[in-house]
């Protein structure tokens, strides 16, 4: 029994429970035999008693104390992290498509403004002098209108006379760009096939004019470098009348 008490007691004494000094005074009766007091008694038995209590209490504070420090020293988990930026990776990946989609509704109003400006090109034959340039070639000139709202760029017009599947003549005009509702004279060439008009001429046939077609061609390069023309087929004697005396709407832009 001496032996038990003496072992509590040493062992309130390293947990430094109680009063040190008390109870080694109390140690050193239970060592030498010596009756120990009620009181003593009592008083070894409250801190055993107690010593759970403390520590479960003790327990207690620590668990509480870590939420309050939690929010200081924690580090996000890679979850936290992730759920974070998904929004803001959805958010960029929106406004991205966004401004693509603006974008393309930009080009391709640009794209369809400057086809339909050239669409609504206006030409005519300039009633000026004609320098012969070669027993082939005239020096000509051509009004051209540009009766859109929009400026209108192309780099040539070309007028191709066929007679069966042979170009028997062919004027080209250089292009410019057009201010809206404006008109510019341009300069050009008009040349005759002569191997196509001797050939014709030595099969001793009559003139056909049902074999006679006019095309006409617009050269307008969108954005500088994407082909585009505008083409267009005429009978000759069709296309002679609406030379002789054009519809109205024919040319826009003055007189």
């Amino acid at each position: 029994m001496s032996e038990d008490l003496a072992a509590k007691i040493e062992e309130l004494i390293k947990s430094q429970k109680g009063d040190t000094e008390r109870l080694q005074n109390i140690l050193t009766r239970v060592k030498n035999g010596e009756p120990v007091s009620f009181e003593d008694h009592q008083y070894i038995e409250n801190l055993i008693e107690n010593q759970p209590q403390t520590n479960q209490v003790s327990s207690d504070n620590n668990i509480d104390s870590k939420p309050e420090s939690i929010p200081d020293n924690t580090v996000p988990s890679p979850e936290s992290i992730q759920t974070e930026t998904k929004p803001v990776k959805k958010m960029s990946t929106k406004k991205y498509a966004s401004i693509g989609i603006i974008a393309a509704i930009i080009i391709v109003a640009y794209i369809g403004l400057d086809v339909y400006a050239v669409d609504s090109l206006q030409f005519r034959p300039h009633h000026g002098q004609q320098v012969a340039i070669s027993d082939t070639e005239l020096s000509i000139q051509t009004d051209a209108c540009n009766p859109s709202y929009f400026p209108a760029t192309f780099t040539k017009y070309e007028i191709d006379a066929f007679y069966n599947s042979d170009v028997i003549e062919k004027a080209t005009v250089g292009g410019s760009t057009l201010s809206p509702k404006s008109a510019a004279t341009l300069d050009g060439i008009f040349a005759i096939n002569k191997d196509a008009v001797t050939r014709i001429g030595q099969e001793n046939a009559t003139f056909d004019p049902s074999k006679a077609t006019i095309t006409t061609s617009v050269s307008a390069p969108i954005f500088g470098f994407i082909p585009y023309s505008v083409d267009q087929k005429y009978a000759a004697e069709d296309f002679q009348n609406r030379i002789k005396n054009p519809p109205p709407g024919t040319f826009d832009c003055f007189p």
